[in-house]
């Protein structure tokens, strides 16, 4: 029998003809699938005999659930164990004896009866089915499958079963099922779309709506249905005739916009399966494009045509017309706020002088419908809690649109009393101390809502996730005041099941876990749980954070799970500046910030000019055996040629650290320095030849360090500070004898326009603990990029006869606005304000007045790594001294 998805007509006799054939399918398919139902299936199954060395309890329990389960599947019941033990043997040979299978045959009124054993050898499990025919029952027919484990159970067992459906409902089942003449969609993905399978149950009606999703997939111009009697029942052929391919993609009357852009937008590709809808709908999809665009008329008419057999050629007709732009915005129905008001709270605006650039007043619907939702939310923050908005109005004039937007206002609300019930942790008040509404004269929906979060999270980090805070307004009885009750129900106190980590590939789970302020059986906290974002966002291993709660099936208890996306951790940067004394300076650096994936620190910098040069290699370990206490160590070699010296140095050191309060945290270092001074000139300063006669340094030092900044690169808000002291000599020996403090605080305030203050102060002051014990180059300089811009690096100095020799105290400070120039590309630029000074016993200039430069500079967090452009100016250059200088860095990752 054929079932045809598409008939073609062409007389009046074939119409006749469609309508007869129609009418036989409708009866056929009306009574088809009673015939179905109103067979009775044949086979009675009795439960399986199990032989097992062991555990023949519990396997026979198992084994008659899933011989239960698959039989239900398709209608049948498995016949009771004691039933079937009462009627059969299972004690004695198995399966029972012709006699005793008529004997059952007769009791249940079936056909045949299946009998069988489940036996377990080794690991492996057999199941083995003879189905007796009661008329002829010396002539069962066999089946079987095995399972390599108790796991593969379920697969077995519905195997044997589909195996003896399949011969003893024959005229019932579907033998086989398959799709013909297909030959670029793969028959898969045709299986995939319909219900019918091979072994089920053979249902004419269940087959037409196969084929109905079969046609749906839009790949088909024709779907048959081709059905015949096979030895396990009937053979299923759909059979197709494939839609061609689209061969070529044509556009025409594409002038303002890219045949790229366009193309693009229609998402028709050559070698496509051809479906007429996707062609139309990319119709659609240009005049949205040429709509953004500010093409409000575009209209796009699509041809498909067959010029050869290779395929059908799609082309696009494109009528641009003209661009049209907002002429007006205006409001109706507003009298409480005027339009220049309500402007401001959309985004939607007219036609600019710099449209061209800014893209203003272009019509855009579903911005328009989203600035219909704003102006609502503008009222209901104001007291109109019954403000409503219609559609927007949109009116073309010749070359020009008009929008307005048609305003119901209603009465306006005054907050009346405000209270908290419920279920309370604590006294009322203090609910009800952070309650913003109280501070609002009229209702206020933006405050209601922050309220809600804020009494959310209150409970949430008391272990409370799923508290809620309902608030309930009831109106005065004259109308224009609300009262307000926040309804809190606390809910069940919530503990943490598992914390679930996923995504990571290189990073051990030991270094995630580390930064996670929760704990496995530990009570429910949304304040860690934010810390702990912040925490992992903070290692800067990751692309993305995402930490999603998720409710378990005890409604106490949470999952926690973590997914990440790694990046790349390796880094490079690399810097270059100029200076009268070195020239070209070249400074490099390479580490890797997730060493082995153990979260530790390796790098190797370099610092290379034209008289010096500077290499360090870096090792940090920041839990020591998942400790709060951090360690590291380093290894250093500079060299540098000064006018009247040069520097050679050697030398290592040790790092520790461990936090304390808050975001305090403490760190230690011991260094050792072994320092060479050569070439020292005749007349060169006696700090320099007494310098000399210091070469190691031996020294400790003690810092406290506070960190809250949001990013360590382009940070918004937050601060740091820093407090230091180094001390060398006494009992740590060496030949310098000293001490050196220095402090430093840096702040980050977000400003309009998503402007940043950033404001940073640093002083020091350091002391020779034993005259001429300390050296030259451990004296302080200012300069360069890091400390006052608009200097090169360390010519803020006191000078002695002719040579700077550093100083022991020193300060400068460093104020910027920084604003973005292209956020979503990561570019900021800078303005600035730098002033400093050091000081010692021999300063050069009497009136001790600080240096001071200005500038700008331009910051982008680019795919290679951080890139810092700066040209400063200095007020007030000395006769040695540029007036401007140019510094920048580069970085990158690997």
């Amino acid at each position: 029998m054929n079932f045809f998805r598409q008939l073609p007509v062409s007389s009046s006799r074939a119409c006749t003809a469609v309508k007869l054939t129609v009418l036989c399918f409708a009866l056929y398919f009306l009574l088809a699938p009673l015939s179905v139902s109103a067979a009775t299936l044949s086979t009675a199954f009795l439960p399986l005999k199990i032989n097992s060395g062991k555990d023949v309890q519990e396997l026979t329990v198992r084994a008659d659930k899933l011989f239960s389960e698959s039989l239900a599947a398709h209608g049948i019941s498995l016949m009771p164990r004691p039933k079937a033990e009462s009627m059969a043997n299972y004690q004695g040979s198995w399966p029972p004896p012709p006699a005793a299978l008529q004997s059952i045959s007769k009791a249940t009124g079936n056909d045949n009866v299946a009998a069988g054993n489940l036996t377990v050898i080794g690991k492996q499990i057999s199941v083995d089915l003879k189905v007796f025919d009661a008329l002829t029952p010396n002539s069962p027919k066999y089946f079987f499958s095995k399972a390599n484990n108790v796991d593969e159970l379920t697969t077995a067992i519905n195997s044997v079963v589909l195996d003896v459906l399949a011969y003893t409902e024959r005229d019932l089942r579907i033998g086989t099922i398959a799709p013909e003449g297909n030959k670029r969609i793969d028959s898969g993905a045709i299986l995939r779309k319909i219900n019918s399978r091979a072994g089920g149950a053979y249902n004419p009606a269940t087959l037409r709506e196969d084929l109905k999703a079969i046609y749906s997939m839009g790949y088909f111009n024709d779907v048959q249905i081709d059905v015949t009697d096979g030895p396990k029942g009937k053979n299923v052929v759909f059979k197709v005739v494939e839609k061609p391919t689209i061969a070529a993609v044509t556009f025409s009357g594409t002038d303002e916009l890219s045949e790229e852009d366009v193309k693009g937008a229609a998402n028709i590709r050559e070698h496509f399966i051809l479906n007429p809808a996707a062609v139309n709908a990319g119709a659609e999809a240009i005049k949205e494009l040429y709509k953004s665009k500010g093409y409000y008329n575009t209209t796009v008419t699509t041809d498909i045509s067959f010029p050869n057999e290779e395929g059908a050629v799609v082309t696009y007709t494109i009528d641009e017309g003209e661009k049209i732009y907002i002429k007006e915005i205006s409001f109706d129905g507003n009298s409480a706020f005027d339009d220049d008001e309500l402007r401001d709270q959309i985004e939607t605006s007219e036609k600019g002088f710099f449209s061209w650039i800014t893209a203003s007043g272009l019509l855009e619907m579903d911005k328009i419908k989203q600035d219909a939702a704003k102006i609502v939310s503008f009222y209901n923050d104001n007291g109109y809690m019954e403000a409503r908005i219609g559609e927007p109005v949109i009116r073309q004039e010749e070359e020009w649109l008009y929008l307005t937007f048609n305003i119901e206002e209603g009465p306006r609300f005054k907050v009346g009393t405000v209270d908290v019930s419920g279920d309370l942790l604590g006294d009322k008040a203090t609910f009800v101390d952070m309650l913003t509404i109280r501070d609002e004269e009229y209702v206020n929906r933006s405050a209601i809502r922050e309220d809600v979060m804020a009494i959310t999270d209150y409970y949430a980090e008391k272990g409370y996730a799923f508290a809620e805070a309902r608030p309930v307004m009831n109106k005065s009885a004259s109308g224009s005041r609300v009262d307000l009750t926040y309804v809190i129900n606390k809910g069940e106190l919530v503990y943490i099941n598992r914390i679930i980590i996923k995504g990571n590939t290189r990073t051990r789970d030991n270094v995630i876990r580390r930064e996670i302020r929760l704990a496995e059986g530990g009570v429910f906290n949304s304040k860690a749980l934010r810390e702990s974002s912040q925490a992992l966002q903070r290692l800067q291993f990751f692309e993305e954070v995402n930490i999603t709660p998720e409710p378990t099936i005890e409604p106490a208890k949470m999952n926690i799970n973590i997914e990440v996306k790694e990046r790349s951790t390796g880094t490079f940067s690399i810097g270059a500046g100029y200076s009268s004394v070195d020239e070209i300076i070249v400074m490099g650096s390479i580490s890797e910030n997730n060493f082995l994936g153990r979260g530790d620190q390796l790098s190797l910098s370099a610092n290379v000019g034209g008289k010096s040069s500077r290499y360090n290699l870096g090792y940090t370990n920041p839990h020591l055996n998942d400790s709060e206490l951090s360690w590291g160590a380093d290894l250093f070699n500079t060299e540098r040629e000064y006018d009247d010296y040069t520097k050679k140095s050697n030398g290592g050191g040790l790092r520790i650290g461990y936090p304390l309060i808050e975001k305090w945290r403490i760190f230690g270092n011991y260094t050792y320095t072994d320092t060479d001074l050569s070439d020292i000139s005749d007349d060169a300063s006696w700090v320099i030849t007494e310098s000399a006669k210091v070469p190691v340094t031996s020294s400790v030092g003690v810092s406290l360090v506070r960190d809250t900044r949001n990013k360590t690169f382009g940070a918004t808000e937050g601060s740091k500070h820093m407090i230091s002291t180094q001390y060398a000599g006494g009992p740590f020996g060496g030949d310098a004898q000293f001490t050196k403090i220095e402090a430093s605080t840096s702040w980050y305030f977000p400003l309009i326009w998503k402007t940043v203050l950033h404001l940073k102060g640093a002083a020091g002051q350091a002391f020779e603990n034993e005259n001429d014990k300390f050296p030259v180059y451990e004296r302080f300089y200012l300069g360069g990029i890091n400390t006052v811009r608009g200097f090169e690096y360390g010519k803020i100095s006191p000078m002695n006869d002719g040579d700077r020799i550093g100083g022991d105290q020193m300060w400068y400070t460093n104020v910027e606005i920084i604003f973005p120039i292209i956020e979503d590309q990561g570019i900021q630029g800078i303005t600035f304000f730098d002033a400093g000074q050091v000081y010692g016993d021999e300063d050069q200039r009497s009136d001790d007045d600080p240096e001071s430069a200005v500038g700008l500079g331009i910051r982008w967090l680019s795919p290679m790594g951080p890139i810092s452009v700066v040209w400063g100016y200095n007020l007030d250059p000395r006769d040695d001294e540029d007036s401007s200088v140019f510094d920048f860095s580069i970085g990158g990752t690997f």
